[in-house]
């Protein structure tokens, strides 16, 4: 039971704030929320000078690539990506994304992310750490077509492999998506082949689109049509679709994502750091009904992986480029973080709010923080945990009812082995 919470942040549907609430967890799930009595039998956990929100839910990243962190900065995306990350990749093991992913859940952990969507290679080594760390994640081989007809099957049998990798885990924690990378690393067969597996698996199809403008000029020049315009075209679009970035869109596009039900992963902090230019047309999207959720994309692009930071910056971004205070309020861009990033990943009844029969993913933060002091009334709660509050505030970190983190205390993870299985990993992926 979490007793006595100063503050509890439900999203619901309401969007109301409690307090001096408290909430009893039952086999992984909320029982009870508000004036909640403990019980004899229950396990306390004294909330006093704490605010309990619902995990937060990171609808974009790539894991491993904590690996890769600062190695290439300031650089362009196409010469990021060609000139210094691709290359690496190319000498990553298994056991590197193992424990590269291990940091990101420790750092997860840390910074209140729950849930998370994440895209890359070696993805059975990364399903591993996951397990081990506790979180929960949606988990996707990254598909990027070969020039030969062989490559390119062998791709989507790694992708295959996978799938089966994670049916025999059997962790309710960890779950499959359908990951081609992006329409201009995948051919049509490749998209429409992974659109005809989830749709066969009952799952999503995470992919970069529309993230440069360069991207657009490619397809306008090559395919004599706008990237979303061709997807349209091929039969890709569908409500299974987790769109990551989507910044160069038109308004015409935006409804196509909505009639089509597309979800977008909308990845403020990596998009600005790598010059993508303009913002996402998330007020756009906001009106034509499209599902909107916050990623913080890889640590290499971000640099971290703190959703509070990828929050105040969603927020900054929209007000500055549109001359507009209002335009993407606190209570909107936390709904993103929460509710929205459950509906992104068709989670919505389970996890996102601090609801009677969703799942235990929870958050408690410190109240006693400095940058936290003072909470003027209830209806600054939501402001204050946008734009001032950042991930080093969690206290605790709760997913399914298990606690991975308390008092900052991890529960899961040994944070001196990572650190020295990324030190060896860097050492031999990068040698000075």
């Amino acid at each position: 039971m979490l007793k006595d919470c100063d503050w509890i942040v439900t999203q619901d549907t309401q969007r109301r704030v409690l307090r001096n609430a408290s909430v009893r967890i039952n086999d992984g799930r909320i029982e009870e929320v508000g004036n909640v009595k403990a019980l004899a039998k229950d396990e306390v956990l004294d909330c006093k000078r704490k605010v309990l929100i619902p995990g937060l839910i990171n609808t974009h990243t790539h894991l491993s690539m904590t690996l890769f962190r600062g190695y290439a900065d300031d650089l362009e995306l196409r010469d990021w990506l060609e000139k210094k990350i691709w290359p690496l990749e190319k000498r990553l093991t298994g056991e590197m994304c193992y424990r590269g992913a291990l940091l990101g859940g420790l750092e997860m952990t840390r910074t209140g992310t729950t849930c998370f969507v994440d895209m890359y290679f070696h993805m059975e080594k990364v399903a591993k750490a996951v397990d081990e760390s506790g979180l929960r994640g949606v988990l996707s081989y990254g598909i990027v077509d070969p020039p030969d007809k062989d490559g390119i099957e062998r791709q989507r049998q790694y992708t295959l492999k996978f799938l089966k990798h994670v049916t025999e885990m059997r962790n309710p924690r960890i779950s499959f998506a359908v990951g081609p990378h992006a329409p201009y690393t995948c051919g049509e067969e490749t998209l429409l082949w992974s659109k005809d597996l989830a749709e066969k698996e009952d799952t999503l199809v995470n992919i970069h689109i529309a993230e440069t403008r360069g991207e657009q000029a490619q397809f306008e020049r090559e395919k004599k049509a706008r990237v979303v315009d061709y997807l349209d075209k091929i039969g890709f679009l569908c409500d299974r679709v987790l769109a990551a970035h989507s910044v160069w869109l038109t308004k015409s596009e935006v409804k196509l994502f909505g009639k089509k039900g597309v979800r977008v992963a909308h990845c403020p902090v990596s998009n600005m750091k790598l010059a993508s230019g303009g913002a996402t047309p998330v007020p756009e999207m906001w009106e034509a009904g499209v599902p909107v959720g916050l990623g913080t994309d890889g640590p290499a692009s971000n640099n971290g992986l703190d959703m509070f930071d990828t929050m105040k910056m969603a927020a900054l971004v929209h007000k500055n480029s549109r001359w507009d205070p209002t335009v993407a309020n606190a209570q909107k861009v936390l709904d993103m973080a929460t509710i929205e990033g459950a509906r992104c990943i068709g989670r919505e009844k389970e996890l996102g709010s601090v609801e009677v029969g969703k799942r235990a993913d929870l958050v408690l933060l410190d109240l006693r923080d400095p940058n936290l002091i003072p909470i003027h009334r209830k209806e600054t709660v939501v402001s204050d945990l946008v734009y001032s509050a950042n991930g080093y505030n969690v206290d605790t970190t709760i997913v399914d009812g298990e606690l991975l983190m308390v008092n900052r205390k991890f529960q899961n993870l040994d944070r001196e082995k990572i650190e020295e299985g990324v030190r060896l990993s860097v050492a031999e992926l990068i040698p000075q």
